[in-house]
């Protein structure tokens, strides 16, 4: 999973990516004969969307998994966008 949140200024429409490189956890961490797929992944900025990358979160296979992101200071978000991984193993998040 990639995450970026936006906020967006009434006066100039500016966005910008708040989340990247802040710091992030979630709820469990994949750990597989591979490697691992830590929350840092989904804000480092990357916009590769294969999880063979090493760009992407992955929580263990978790009923109601979470993801949360330290913004550090108090904002007004206006998006949150959440980007599924890519294929070839797309298709195993139904709920992003």
């Amino acid at each position: 999973m990639r995450l970026s949140v936006r906020t967006c200024s009434a006066d100039t429409y500016e966005v910008c990516h708040v989340a990247t490189k802040m710091p992030a956890t979630q709820v469990s961490v994949m750990v597989n004969q591979f490697g691992s797929y830590p929350a840092s992944y989904a804000v480092d900025g990357s916009r590769k969307t294969s999880m063979w990358d090493f760009t992407c979160a992955h929580s263990d296979h978790e009923t109601n998994p979470w993801l949360t992101v330290d913004l550090r200071i108090p904002l007004t978000i206006t998006g949150v966008f959440f980007t599924n991984r890519g294929a070839p193993t797309a298709g195993m998040c139904k709920y992003v």
